[in-house]
């Protein structure tokens, strides 16, 4: 029996992949791997990877780079290396379980990653240079305990559980590029939303052994993933609860059990929230009125589109558009 191959993916290719740069090998595998930026220079990267042959990643530097790295792991179990010297201070063996997120310093030392064949990886991550994260720490916390949180962050990998935040956050910024010329802006409050989260699951003590581990099949959390995209940017259509539980080949309260656990909100209250958000920028546009931009955001009772406009902006919606009027003129 011929001995299975193993394939090797240099710093140097690791990097152009990462940059777009050049193709990921068809013999290797699949990836698709998508970059967004922040008006500060955070990094997000949208990793989605399929091996047909052990594959061994590995990055020798951070290209000169200290940045604090954070890393969602969606839906595998994967053994992951910091520093490659094992009498080093800095050196770790990680085993990250799905459902989990790691946050470590990486001040230019090697990391590497082995991919079994045969499986699908999902992740998410975000980079931001050292002293962006310092900044943010510090406004985030109070001195004495952000100090100490930069201590643990800086010397080890620190790990916490992917809560139904962190997961409602990350669908939010892979669907970012509904908010046009507003996207940089967006991105950038995300991305600091989603640190905080971060940290405060640290602080808390949400580690590695908390037997809270969301774990759904991958299947079923693209599916879920798909709907909660196609709301934000199409939040006018049918979302019948039923109607989708038969599309997806689920049933209705593993639907609705999935969607809570995923973006901690029921279905129902998701399409409301995103139908307001529709319509009030529908009344910013001078000539659509309140019956006009209610309709247009799926509602076809007005009594009930105004009660809860008036719940969620604090006023009705002509009230709403007039204020905007106002504010367009000055």
């Amino acid at each position: 029996m011929s001995k299975e191959r193993k394939s090797m993916i240099s710093t140097e290719e690791l990097y152009q992949y990462m940059d777009g740069t050049a193709g990921f090998p068809e013999e290797i595998g699949t990836a698709k791997i998508r970059k967004e930026k922040s008006r500060n220079d955070v990094l997000y990267y949208r990793w989605d990877l399929s091996f047909t042959q052990d594959t061994d990643a590995k990055k020798c530097d951070n290209a000169g780079m200290d940045e604090v790295q954070i890393i969602f792991n969606l839906n595998q179990n994967i053994e992951w290396q910091v520093g490659e010297d094992p009498a080093s201070p800095r050196f770790q063996k990680v085993i990250m379980n799905r459902g989990e997120v790691c946050i470590y310093r990486n001040d230019n030392i090697g990391t590497s990653m082995f991919y079994p064949s045969g499986r699908h990886y999902q992740f998410r991550s975000l980079q931001m240079k050292t002293p962006r994260f310092s900044e943010l720490l510090h406004m985030l916390f109070p001195k004495e305990e952000s100090d100490q949180i930069e201590k643990m962050v800086f010397s080890r990998v620190m790990k916490t559980r992917i809560t139904p935040e962190m997961f409602r956050i990350l669908s939010e910024i892979d669907s970012a590029d509904r908010y046009a010329e507003f996207k940089d802006v967006y991105l950038e409050t995300k991305m600091i939303e989603l640190t905080a989260q971060v940290l405060f699951g640290i602080v808390n003590g949400e580690n590695a052994n908390v037997k809270k581990e969301i774990y759904i099949d991958p299947q079923d959390r693209l599916s879920i993933e798909h709907l909660r995209e196609k709301i934000q940017l199409v939040p006018y259509d049918d979302y019948s609860a039923p109607k989708i539980a038969k599309s997806l080949a689920m049933s209705l309260s593993k639907l609705n059990r999935l969607f809570r656990m995923m973006y901690d909100t029921s279905l129902h209250a998701y399409v409301q929230e995103m139908r307001l958000e529709y319509a009030a920028s529908l009344l910013c546009e001078i000539r659509m009125n309140v019956s006009e931009a209610a309709a247009r955001a799926g509602y076809n009772n007005m009594s009930y589109f105004s009660k809860s406009f008036r719940e969620r902006y604090g006023m009705s919606p002509k009230e709403y558009r007039e204020r905007k009027v106002l504010e367009n003129d000055l």
